[in-house]
């Protein structure tokens, strides 16, 4: 008779253990899926920086024509006027050189190009008083000394160009534009808003 009383015992001793294995495993498993994150939160979290990218902004020719020549306006003197405008293939510039007390039609042709930073780079291509052309390096330093320009345009000499700082563009609102796409040819031109933190 003993050995079945302890055989019993036996059982019932396993079966508690067991018994307390599965619901120790499962307030484990419970404590362990409560805990867990469910969304990985580290993979959207706010880069550091001193710029948060807001939106993106796509125009054609024709309303960035018009957007540059409204801003200009107040960089026009009564000596020295000036237009800035996109064609299906190049930027002009047209305006007016003194020579010998004479106003003579000056025409400077850019092929644009957008920089890593987001800036526009204006390359001279071509430079003309009517029909004639001049010299780059002349006409690019007397663009520079008697127009008048925004901070943000610095006139090259060495490298005929001209390089517009769009991130320079200053506003109340902390907010500025970076070149993603100018294609002139295709009407797309594509900029980049950015607010400053």
């Amino acid at each position: 008779m003993r050995q079945k009383i302890s055989g019993k015992t036996n059982i019932w001793k396993w079966l508690f253990l067991i018994l307390l294995a599965a619901v120790l495993g499962l307030g484990l498993v419970l404590m362990s899926r409560v805990t867990t994150y469910r969304e990985d939160t580290s993979q959207i979290a706010v880069k550091k920086g001193t710029e948060t990218k807001i939106g993106t902004f796509t125009t054609t020719r024709d309303q960035l024509n018009d957007t540059v020549a409204t801003y200009l306006k107040d960089y026009q003197t009564k000596d020295f006027t000036y237009k800035l405008y996109a064609s299906n293939q190049m930027v002009l510039f047209e305006g007016e050189y003194v020579f010998l007390g004479q106003k003579i039609p000056l025409y400077i042709y850019f092929q644009p190009s957008k920089l890593e930073d987001g800036s526009v780079l204006l390359t001279v291509s071509e430079v003309s008083a009517g029909t004639l052309g001049l010299p780059r390096a002349e006409i690019l330093t007397y663009l520079k000394k008697n127009y008048k320009l925004p901070d943000f345009i610095s006139v090259d000499v060495e490298a005929s160009s001209i390089l517009i700082q769009t991130t320079a563009i200053t506003n109340n609102l902390g907010i500025y534009v970076k070149a993603n796409t100018i294609d002139l040819y295709n009407d797309q031109i594509i900029f980049d808003i950015y607010r400053k933190k």
